[in-house]
């Protein structure tokens, strides 16, 4: 490798526009891109654990023969280890000792990946996710845990977990995530990154999901990237089961946001009976004053809706969800799983104690689980955006989460999702944005929330918050000294 190391760290210090401008002026080219990145990982990923596949010889020969006009040439990416955007000859293993063993070899591009590479990013590897992506920790048995770039004892959630720690040690600026109850968002909040859940079908899904709660795309350091990315691949499959249109117009939305003297922005500290920890509570404390000085009209207290509270159909749901993935992994596999080839918890999900529920009883859930998405986006008749915390409490320790039961793990997956899991449902637009710290140096996340199909608006409240309050010259300690130089 040519690129020398204060190089690197210079690269890395640059979001995706940014690094793609770069290269559009000729100051450097694609294979300096994923040089520097390959340079960042190899400094990185030993104390943090972010990755599961690289294929750093095959990026550094796409990079080296990538024309430089492409929109994002030779910018580096991380897709997630699910499954949903996968390219051509990528191995992938869903955080699962036996497909460790025998990963599943992508055998063509879908639709997200092919716009992806289209584009000129260069795919420099697989990002770490819990098991089946069923956890809000990443720390699969046969992997390993990923380690929190601000706390190396802490979580980084789930189960985007990979994606949103290498993104926070800048391995590189952004990376793929898939999302059913929060999966971008709450490893976002966690690592002090960006994450976003478009409105559903914006981005389109390799497959429609189980309650259609399924939602792709990045998390990333800036704004901007957000909304480019939107931009790229927003709207573009019209015959995917969910589709929605893109304004194509989300980058300049960002740019020209200005202030916002008739925005309503609820608040809600509380959602599903699940109280925010008092750091979460701060975060808004200070998140407030900012959304005033943009001139919004800032309505603090409870949303009746998102606080119902229906332990019995989200327990049914999940259990429906959960028996669903692991059947998928049995066919995957080609034979019976046996508790050997699973961790405790999804042996659990995929083998419940209580009978299988009944059609009618999967059914009914449904329709309430329905009727309520439609009563909790009628919200919206009142107010223009949602402030909440992302996640209920801050990064719990890796060890606490190794020390769970199976049933533990399950109240605190739903603990941890209650306040990102119900826009999975409704389908809105939703970002969490790296706003506060806590005096230890721990991010924690807050969320804005839109309306259905009001991504553009979302993304340029977010861009003016970034003005007031720049998160992008924050660096975990493991990136200390070269963001120190880098940002000077």
């Amino acid at each position: 490798m040519s690129i020398a190391k204060d190089a690197a760290d210079r690269i890395a210090s640059l979001d995706a526009v940014g690094q793609a401008e770069a290269v559009r002026r000729g100051d450097i080219s694609p294979l300096d891109l994923v040089e520097a990145a390959i340079a960042r990982i190899e400094k990185c990923e030993g104390l943090i654990g972010a990755l599961v596949h690289q294929r750093f010889d095959s990026a550094c020969a796409e990079a080296a023969r990538m024309p430089g006009d492409r929109p994002f040439a030779g910018v580096p990416i991380l897709l997630k280890d699910s499954l949903r955007a996968t390219q051509l000859g990528i191995p992938h293993f869903a955080g699962n000792r036996v497909l460790k063993e025998s990963p599943l070899v992508a055998t063509e591009d879908t639709f997200l990946g092919r716009c992806l590479r289209d584009a000129g990013f260069i795919t420099l590897g697989v990002s770490k996710t819990p098991e089946l992506a069923w956890f809000t920790t990443t720390q699969p048995v046969a992997f390993g845990p990923t380690r929190n770039p601000w706390a190396l004892d802490r979580s980084v959630g789930g189960s985007s977990g990979g994606a949103a720690a290498a993104v926070a040690a800048g391995m590189v600026p952004v990376a793929h995530g898939t999302e059913t109850g929060g999966s971008i968002r709450i490893p976002a909040s966690f690592c002090g990154v960006v994450g976003m859940k478009p409105t559903r079908g914006l981005v389109p899904c390799a497959e429609p999901n189980l309650n259609h709660s399924m939602h792709q795309f990045v998390l990333c350091r800036t704004i901007r990237d957000a909304a480019a990315l939107l931009d790229l691949v927003g709207g573009g499959d019209p015959r995917a089961l969910y589709w929605s249109p893109s304004t194509r117009r989300y980058a300049r939305a960002a740019a020209e946001a200005t202030d916002f003297p008739r925005l309503r922005v609820g608040v809600a500290r509380r959602m599903g009976g699940v109280e925010a920890h008092i750091d979460c509570q701060r975060a808004l404390d200070a998140t407030i004053p900012l959304l005033e000085e943009l001139g919004c009209k800032v309505i603090d207290g409870v949303v009746p809706s998102l606080d119902q509270e229906d332990d019995a159909t989200s327990a049914l749901l999940l259990r429906a969800s959960g028996m669903r993935a692991f059947q998928g992994l049995e066919k995957i596999v080609g034979r019976p799983l046996s508790p050997d080839d699973v961790e405790p918890f999804i042996w659990s999900v995929g083998h419940p104690k209580d009978p299988v529920v009944t059609a009618l009883e999967y059914l009914g859930a449904i329709e309430r689980r329905r009727a309520w998405a439609v009563e909790v986006m009628n919200c919206w008749n009142d107010f223009d955006l949602l402030l909440s915390p992302t996640v209920c409490e801050p990064p719990l320790t890796l060890q606490s989460h190794a020390e769970e039961t199976p049933d533990e793990t399950l109240v605190t997956v739903t603990r941890q999702m209650a306040f990102a899991g119900p826009f999975n449902q409704t389908g809105q637009p939703a970002i969490s944005l790296p706003l506060y710290w806590r005096n230890d140096g721990l991010p924690i996340g807050v969320q804005l929330v839109a309306d259905m199909g009001k991504d553009d608006l979302l993304l340029a409240v977010a861009s003016r918050l970034e003005t007031l309050k720049p998160w992008k010259v924050r660096w975990p300690m493991v990136c200390m000294d070269e963001a120190h130089k880098i940002t000077k």
